[in-house]
């Protein structure tokens, strides 16, 4: 990926190229925002530009030789530090959740060496943030005597959880969610995903693209979406037991949780909004219009407020860590099937 693939991250770019353009590349830079953005995107079109044999418009090329092993994450001046997905300098470390000193102190031992073959060495290290405190002490070394020729880019959430020394020793590059209409089109446009399925992925994704990507070329992920909506059809019926037997089924999916409560939210906002304002631009669920149209003339509008309350207490019960299944059926025992009154505020 280039920069000309980014979505939405305008600033970021414009100050990596202008830095290439000035030949002012810092040593060290800090790529600060959520997950699924294009942070790690954007790294790797750094890395892309600086090891670039014939760069365009002040973005790499894409088709030399170094633009294709960067790509490919072949490139022997260019490393990824991903722990969790097992892409380590120390391949006999055995930390699995964050970047620890044995990281860093092979870092140390490789940066002295001049690159390869490219133009620069660089260092990519994923959830910098997660760093602990040893290896962020060593990392402060590299960084307050910068071997020539190398890049160091950490990618955070935030500065927060860092030690100020190692984040003053960085250019900060912020990244930002990426608007709704944006990722609709990226979805559209390189993903084939249809508008209806695409407009309800980029409302999940809260602004990342990266989530709403998984989403889209997970056939898992689809399943789970349309099971629950079939299961929150399924609850206005009378059948109380039968609301018992899903939490005990969905809770066994802890990871998924989160997700299941987002598609619930969307699916009572999708009827609240039909029933004020029938108007197909405003739904998120677009694909099941037929369905949302014959349920919101059926439903109070106090019933779906309260609906839409008790997916707020369900997801704020899970952040408390109060046990999935618990969560769950208080939720689903909320939903008084139509026709039945809501419950007393």
């Amino acid at each position: 990926m280039a920069f000309r693939d980014l979505v939405n991250q305008d600033h970021a770019v414009l100050l990596l190229r202008s830095a290439v353009r000035a030949k002012h590349v810092a040593h060290a830079y800090l790529f600060v925002g959520p997950p699924g953005v294009g942070r790690l995107e954007a790294a790797r079109a750094f890395a892309q530009l600086l090891n670039c044999e014939r760069p365009v418009d002040e973005d790499a090329c894409g088709e030399c030789r170094g633009c294709r092993l960067v790509l490919k994450g072949q490139h022997p001046d260019v490393r990824l530090v991903d722990v969790e997905r097992g892409l380590l300098l120390d391949p006999d470390d055995t930390t699995k959740t964050f970047i620890g000193i044995n990281q860093i102190r092979e870092l140390r031992r490789q940066v002295v060496y001049p690159p390869v073959e490219g133009g620069s060495k660089v260092y990519i290290l994923v959830n910098a943030d997660r760093m602990d405190r040893d290896a962020a002490s060593s990392m402060l070394k590299v960084l307050e005597e910068p071997p020539p020729q190398v890049v160091i880019i950490l990618i955070a959430e935030s500065t927060v959880p860092m030690l100020p020394t190692v984040v003053s020793r960085c250019q900060l590059v912020r990244f930002s969610l990426i608007p709704l209409p944006l990722i609709e089109k990226a979805l559209i446009e390189r993903h084939g995903v249809p508008p209806g399925q695409a407009r309800f992925l980029g409302s999940l994704s809260g602004g990342q693209l990266g989530r709403a990507v998984t989403w889209a070329t997970s056939e898992a992920a689809l399943a789970l979406r349309e099971r629950v909506l079939d299961l929150l059809v399924w609850f206005e019926r009378p059948d109380l037991l039968a609301r018992l037997d899903a939490a005990e089924e969905l809770a066994k999916d802890k990871k998924n949780l989160p997700e299941m409560l987002d598609i619930a939210l969307f699916w009572y906002r999708d009827l609240l909004v039909w029933r004020e304002t029938p108007d197909d631009a405003l739904l998120v669920n677009l694909d099941r219009k037929d369905a949302i149209a014959s349920l919101a003339a059926s439903i109070d509008p106090a019933q779906l407020n309260d609906r839409i309350l008790a997916v707020q207490v369900a997801k704020d019960a899970l952040r408390r860590n109060v046990h999935p299944r618990l969560a769950l059926e208080a939720f689903f025992l909320r939903i008084k099937p139509t026709g039945e009154p809501t419950r007393a505020k």
